[in-house]
């Protein structure tokens, strides 16, 4: 065969797979098939997907474990444990100023996430107290008598049945929600302590007295 017949020949097999690459032919469509024919969709392929497991090994792949201690960009990891309110009182200083739009700040986030539990004054009258325990007013003597850190403190560890709000609230809000409270207790009625609840009351009551050591060589 001559050379010119050769490359005629090569063209001519060339256009013909070209054709066939171009055309359906029923391979078995993918997870997302192309609209325009029944090929295998390119993103169905094995490959390393992040958050995904290892098609090979079944374990999860594809993002490193952080390294021990990494904070977040951004984040700020509060450093006192649940039981050191006293020392998170006596520690910490509010880095805000109550200005007006810090207020104004401070009263949206009470209100869409405080609020729920603590009502809109702060009574412990919220919405959802009449499913889970009401927390104790936040306009007590007691309360009013907390350093700015100690109240803050309360909602980055959680108290009773509240949980800690680190992840859902700033700093920066919560610091904004301190001063909101401090200025709303300026207006408000100081509440009673909370009432010792019955059963408490009543294990008290029913304790035995204690009994009267008697002094040394005479009686009690």
């Amino acid at each position: 065969m001559r050379s010119g017949s050769r490359l005629l020949a090569l063209a001519a097999i060339a256009s013909t797979v070209s054709l066939l690459a171009g055309c359906d032919l029923g391979l078995p469509a993918g997870r997302t098939p192309h609209r325009e024919g029944n090929r295998l969709d390119m993103g169905d392929q094995p490959k390393l997907k992040p958050q995904r497991k290892d098609i090979f090994l079944g374990r999860p792949t594809g993002l490193m474990a952080p390294q021990p201690g990494a904070v977040a960009v951004g984040e700020t990891p509060y450093p006192y444990a649940q039981n050191e309110a006293d020392k998170a009182g006596a520690e910490l200083v509010n880095p805000l100023k109550p200005t007006a739009d810090v207020l104004a700040h401070g009263k949206f986030v009470f209100e869409n996430v405080c609020i729920t539990c603590h009502g809109p004054k702060g009574a412990g009258d919220g919405h959802v107290t009449a499913l889970f325990p009401k927390p104790p007013s936040l306009m007590t003597q007691k309360v009013r008598d907390w350093p700015d850190g100690q109240l803050f403190h309360r909602p980055m560890r959680g108290q009773g049945s509240m949980p800690s709000h680190a992840r859902q609230v700033d700093q920066a809000d919560a610091w904004s929600v301190v001063l909101w409270i401090r200025e709303m207790q300026k207006t408000e009625p100081v509440a009673p302590p909370p009432a010792v609840p019955a059963a408490v009351a009543a294990a008290t009551s029913s304790a035995p007295a204690p009994r009267a050591v008697p002094a040394a060589g005479g009686k009690p």
